[in-house]
């Protein structure tokens, strides 16, 4: 059911991108793509793409949420039981010093895995960089041909980063990758979705109520499923409002962990780009040098806040604007 607010396993339960869905499908089935990347805004549905590809093509896959991930060796012992669950055979704990040796104590499962050609999928991968841990990726990029590797993200500037985009120092400056990109649904496909879930859930929406949902959420399909999850329980505007507080509160926390001891200044930023703003408007209102507020915005749109769009910075997610 598209307003299930879990993340999507099957084709059926996963509207539209049906494009993307067939660009990350022959991407994994081809042997010559060892690295793919999905970038996306927060809530535009990249791991339900992920899981519901994988799926469909029966395909085996270790599933690793890089959020969960403290150090260097929660990472390999991480990895090292999700291969044991695979195999009756257990990888030898230990923990040394540098990233090949760590590694290597893992080889026989790591083997396993190249010889079944297994899917290993790193959500949110770009959390693993402050752990050096692009080392390991790209060990196991040289080492291991058949483990096909996606890596997942919605702070984009950072898991370009990641992946050593302009550092030719990066471990993974130069590997092969094919990046794909989600994002929002546009007017007409945000009133399909709403008009087929709620037949779906056999409730009726009428198009003014879909209207009024899409100009309050726009076409972030998380927004769109949460509102018609709570569909299924109250009438329109009590949904409605119920998915904007929940969305708002939430973005917001999500914005003040980021900002953290500069917050005042990103929220300077941010409340002056509301409704969308060129540099100079954004300048002459929050009064930051160019030098701090060309870094300030590239850092908001690294990790997905804020986008520029024919030269007007706006906000990414409608929910975050309302909090702001």
């Amino acid at each position: 059911m598209y307003f299930n607010p879990q993340v999507k396993e099957k084709r059926n339960d996963f509207f539209n991108f049906e494009v993307i869905q067939e660009e990350l499908k022959k991407a994994i089935e081809d042997r010559t793509t060892p690295l793919i990347a999905v970038y996306g805004l927060r809530r535009t549905g990249k791991t339900s793409l992920i899981r519901v590809v994988l799926n469909s093509m029966s395909k085996k896959f270790i599933w690793i949420d890089s959020r969960d991930i403290s150090s260097r060796d929660d990472f390999y012992r991480t990895l090292s039981n999700e291969i044991d669950k695979l195999k009756r055979f257990k990888i030898d704990k230990f923990t040394l010093k540098g990233v090949n040796l760590s590694l290597n104590f893992m080889k026989k499962g790591l083997d396993y895995l190249n010889k079944h050609n297994f899917v290993l999928v790193l959500d949110e991968a770009q959390m693993l960089k402050r752990l050096h841990l692009d080392n390991s990726v790209a060990f196991i990029y040289d080492n291991f041909p058949n483990i096909k590797i996606v890596i997942s993200g919605s702070e984009s500037g950072m898991l370009k980063t990641f992946l050593g985009k302009n550092n030719a120092k990066a471990p993974l400056y130069g590997r092969a990758v094919l990046e794909l990109q989600t994002g929002r649904l546009n007017k007409e496909s945000g009133f399909t979705y709403l008009k087929e879930g709620a037949k779906q859930a056999k409730i009726n929406f009428t198009d003014e109520e879909i209207l009024t949902a899409l100009k309050e959420l726009d076409g972030i399909i998380g927004w769109l499923t949460k509102y018609g999850w709570y569909r299924l329980k109250y009438p329109p505007k009590e949904s409605l409002r119920r998915t904007v507080k929940e969305g708002s509160t939430l973005a917001k926390e999500e914005f003040i962990k980021f900002a953290l001891k500069a917050e005042a200044r990103y929220k300077k930023i941010m409340k002056s780009i509301k409704g969308g703003a060129r540099w100079e408007e954004i300048k002459k209102q929050t009064q930051i040098s160019d030098k701090q507020l060309y870094s300030m915005l590239i850092r908001l749109i690294d990790n997905g806040f804020i986008e520029k769009i024919e030269g007007v910075y706006v906000i990414a997610d409608p929910l975050l604007e309302a909090a702001i």
